[in-house]
């Protein structure tokens, strides 16, 4: 059986259950006729019977882990235009679509077509006008020591929208709404509906609530003290307090295959509870 499909594999090398579902995933597509591919980094673990993506295009992007191993598939898979197939070998698994046991069934309906793509916004953050760092989860600013708290500054299309005292701040997609934002008394937004919320961690007040703006909005932070910045995970960096953190929106989106409406008040319920 011949598909002509390149499927790109994606993991942590240190989690070892991803890693063994990885090998068992490369085995299935093989003999279902796809053309494996994997990162350096994997090549160098193992993995003999698997080609490097180098600058071949793959069809669709495997990521096996869980949703901190999928934000990474994400920075990856936008390079290449490619959407991913999520495999939870997590705890939570919000962004996955199978599960170990299902991986058979979910590679042969990739590869007949059975699927849809649920198309998800990724905003951007940049530093002071400097490269910027795109997200499909969230920005996370925080203060830089463990004592104090800081103090934050939002501004919403240039207008002044608030200062908080806290101990940092979450901007986060409506996809990031179900992660770190929601733990900090942010609301759940519908995946489609794109939007960018602004949730203050720990306020030191009682009438700071979350703000909910459009997508396309420009958002900018400035702290009075040294703090720091993550950009889902993955990017970190210092902040001074004369530095500026613009978020905002620039076209930039990630599909992720679906095989099964997806409800995500259901899976709120079944995942957090």
């Amino acid at each position: 059986m011949k598909s002509d499909i390149k499927l790109a594999f994606f993991t942590n090398p240190q989690r070892e259950t991803a890693v063994n579902g990885l090998h068992r995933a490369i085995h299935m597509a093989t003999n279902l006729g796809c053309k494996c591919l994997i990162s350096e980094e994997l090549k160098r673990v193992g993995f003999p019977w698997a080609d490097e993506i180098g600058d071949q295009k793959p069809d669709f992007m495997l990521a096996f882990g869980g949703d901190g191993t999928i934000l990474r598939a994400a920075d990856e898979a936008v390079k290449y235009g490619t959407p991913i197939l999520g495999v939870n070998f997590g705890r939570i698994g919000f962004l996955s679509e199978v599960d170990p046991d299902g991986l058979e069934n979910g590679l042969k309906r990739l590869i007949s077509g059975d699927y849809e793509l649920d198309s998800r916004t990724m905003l951007r953050c940049s530093v002071n006008g400097g490269t910027p760092h795109h997200f499909l989860n969230d920005v996370l600013l925080y203060k830089r020591t463990f004592s104090g708290v800081a103090e934050i500054s939002i501004d919403v299309d240039g207008l002044f929208a608030g200062s908080v005292i806290c101990d940092g701040v979450i901007a986060s997609t409506s996809t990031g709404s179900t992660g770190y934002s929601i733990s900090a008394g942010g609301p759940v937004i519908a995946p489609g509906l794109d939007a960018l919320i602004i949730t203050p961690i720990c306020p030191h007040t009682l009438t700071s609530r979350p703000i909910v703006a459009p997508a396309e909005a420009r958002v900018s932070f400035s702290m009075k003290s040294a703090g720091c910045l993550s950009v889902d995970g993955i990017y970190t960096s210092d902040i001074d307090a004369v530095d500026v953190i613009t978020v905002t929106r620039d076209g930039v989106k990630v599909d992720f295959v679906r095989f099964e409406r997806q409800n995500i008040y259901e899976l709120i319920r079944q995942r957090l509870s």
